[in-house]
């Protein structure tokens, strides 16, 4: 593999993740276009309705684009959908070679673009940067895949792993760059989820610094404070899932969508919640507690990425709150394994992150 290729993937992929948070149900892509070893024009998928990272590139790099090569992490599309296929725009640029991080699992387009590029006599070059290039979409390969949206859980406890005193306190355990840290991570996703007790006791916004998320609340009985801020403020990107019948909803806001699902041992099953968030355009949620909310992900193995974070303190207490409850397992070898672990200090708080498949 060319160092060159290596580093204008790079770009590519940086690129790309300029439009986190924004181009969902699409994935992030990045494309850059290079001639005689030089960067002539770039791009990026800015918004799901807007030109993709190659016909931005393109765009920009017009006559020039001709016998360049273009850099793109994701292989292009080849359909119409909200936008023309990317792989026709690139033939007729005049492109001669296309060098990509990784190929689409979608399978309208699985490998398919890459044909047709070689059945016109332009040389591909596929897997460049690929672990990378598949990361940054981790949201969108978990989407094709599964057809399920992207699973993040978060917390923030003391180091004893409490998440509220005995008498519920909470405010605050971390400090405020851990949680400007979280509300950041709030603008990467769909949807922040909750439990109707998260809901009754904190009263949360849920938004992120820069995007107001979908919120969903998982309430078994549609007992919820009717004046409480996001019913109050996000009815129109609320959604609700209950065991209760429609007709109990009361005087809960108009706007608000209520799934109502079939009992389980457990009451709600997290993967009907799942299926139906999917359906509904939610390719991904941030899961924010509490305690037992968090724990019945953790027990359906509904998780694909925790983020913890841990304040140096200890609260102690056999009645104080744990920050992962529900059941639990009851042998070790049952417990679940973090894997590609990393560490980041915030202030004085610890992040811990990983993926659980």
């Amino acid at each position: 593999m060319k160092e060159r290729d290596i580093s204008f993937m790079q770009k590519a992929i940086r690129l790309a993740r300029k439009g986190a948070g924004s181009v969902s149900p699409n994935p992030l892509v990045g494309a850059v276009v290079v001639k005689n070893n030089k960067i002539i024009s770039e791009g990026f998928h800015r918004k799901a309705g807007l030109a993709h990272g190659e016909a931005e590139a393109l765009d920009k790099a017009g006559l020039y684009a001709q016998k360049a090569t273009l850099y793109v992490n994701l292989e292009p599309c080849c359909y119409f959908g909200r936008t023309p296929p990317c792989v026709d725009k690139i033939i007729k640029a005049g492109i001669k070679r296309v060098v990509i991080g990784t190929k689409d699992p979608n399978p309208k387009v699985d490998g398919r673009s890459i044909r047709k590029l070689r059945d016109h006599k332009i040389e591909v070059t596929n897997g460049v940067c690929r672990e990378e290039a598949k990361k940054i979409n981790e949201v969108f390969f978990k989407n094709m895949k599964e057809r399920l949206p992207f699973v993040v859980a978060k917390t923030a406890q003391t180091l004893d792993g409490k998440i509220a005193t005995s008498l519920g306190q909470s405010k605050w355990i971390t400090t405020d760059k851990s949680r400007k840290f979280s509300r950041k991570l709030r603008d990467r996703y769909d949807a922040v989820l909750i439990g109707a007790k998260t809901l009754r006791e904190d009263n949360p916004k849920l938004n992120g610094l820069k995007k107001k998320p979908y919120k969903v609340i998982i309430s078994s009985s549609l007992d919820l404070p009717k004046n409480s801020y996001i019913l109050k403020n996000f009815a129109d990107k609320t959604i609700i899932f209950t065991l209760s019948k429609l007709k109990t909803k009361g005087d809960l806001p108009g706007p608000v969508k209520i799934f109502t699902l079939k009992k389980i041992k457990k009451g709600i099953s997290l993967k009907q919640v799942l299926k139906k968030l999917y359906s509904y355009g939610i390719m991904s949620v941030f899961v924010e507690g509490g305690s037992y909310t968090l724990g019945r992900f953790f027990e359906e193995k509904m998780v694909d990425k925790v983020y913890f974070f841990i304040a140096p303190k200890i609260c102690g207490g056999k009645n104080s709150i744990t920050s992962v409850g529900a059941t639990g397992v009851k042998k070790i070898e049952k417990c679940l394994r973090i894997q590609k672990l990393k560490i980041k200090k915030i202030g004085e708080d610890i992040l811990i992150r990983g993926y659980l498949r």
